[in-house]
């Protein structure tokens, strides 16, 4: 063969777009957020809204409702003392979440959207995690489900910056 470089450009050249599909949010795809977010196996998927380093955003609308997952992360110099001012938002008697991240707790969303809100530190990063539908009574995501699923997302965020 006259050409082996160019043989293998070709070869391995694709390799390379199909290993970036997922761009834009660096700790959940597309595909596992229309799974949180949507209400049947067929609808049509979530789309992400924002993508950045720092936040991601994806959205998803159906007959039902309209419904939102969204991850923040920012890194603090004193993430413990950071920590303790996000877990305001938690209330007083907040029962600490478990096995996520270093430390992390939950928080009710109510208004004119509905959910439910993790908020969590790894090492000097704080993350949140927010799923919120437009329905109060969503049946879909009902009380329950919405705290389940941030809790899952919160988790898999977790281990991402660890």
């Amino acid at each position: 063969m006259r050409y082996p470089a160019l043989a293998l450009l070709l070869l391995l050249g694709p390799v390379r777009a199909i290993c970036q599909v997922n761009t834009g949010c660096p700790w959940l795809n597309v595909a596992t957020a229309s799974g949180v977010l949507k209400s049947s196996e067929s609808g049509p998927m979530a789309t992400l809204a924002e993508g950045s380093s720092a936040a991601c955003s994806f959205d998803y609308h159906d007959a039902t409702a309209s419904r939102v997952l969204k991850i923040t992360v920012e890194e603090e110099k004193d993430s413990g003392q950071a920590m303790r001012a996000y877990k305001a938002r938690c209330g007083a008697g907040a029962t600490p979440l478990r096995a996520i991240g270093n430390e992390a707790c939950a928080a009710e969303i109510k208004g004119p959207a509905y959910g439910e809100e993790v908020i969590g530190r790894v090492r000097d990063q704080i993350f949140t995690i927010t799923v919120t539908t437009s329905a109060q009574h969503d049946p879909f995501m009902p009380r329950e489900a919405l705290g389940e699923k941030a809790r899952n997302i919160a988790e898999q965020v977790a281990g991402a910056l660890f």
